[in-house]
């Protein structure tokens, strides 16, 4: 199966975990076509000023992997720059938020695998 790129649906959601500004999502692989346990599988972009908020993981693990872009990442209380080709895991029980200051967007992939 091939998904072409004009197929896949971009969404915003504004203010994502009670961040701030708007986060747009590219749905690279759409719900229908996801293995069962595999929750998201998106590009993130945030552009400068916007940020996911801090938020927790229950019975899932998120995966951040930076594309372009730079980025700040609480991962766990331990706050620190998140660069391209950084990659941020977040398991069950576990909390996590991003952020860009940067100009330029802060492009990475997230992928969520259901336990």
């Amino acid at each position: 199966m091939i998904i072409k790129k004009e197929d896949m649906k971009i969404q915003s959601r504004p203010r994502l975990r009670d961040g701030n500004g708007t986060v747009d999502f590219l749905h690279i692989v759409p719900e229908s076509f996801r293995p069962e346990k595999c929750r998201l599988f998106s590009m993130m972009i945030l552009e400068k000023g916007c940020s996911a908020g801090k938020h927790e993981h229950t019975n899932e693990t998120e995966i951040y992997y930076v594309l372009e872009g730079e980025g700040i990442i609480n991962d766990n209380g331990t706050i620190r720059p998140f660069l391209p080709g950084d990659c941020n895991i977040c398991g069950s029980g576990d909390f996590h938020s991003v952020s860009n200051e940067n100009d330029e967007p802060l492009k990475m992939m997230a992928v969520i695998i259901k336990d």
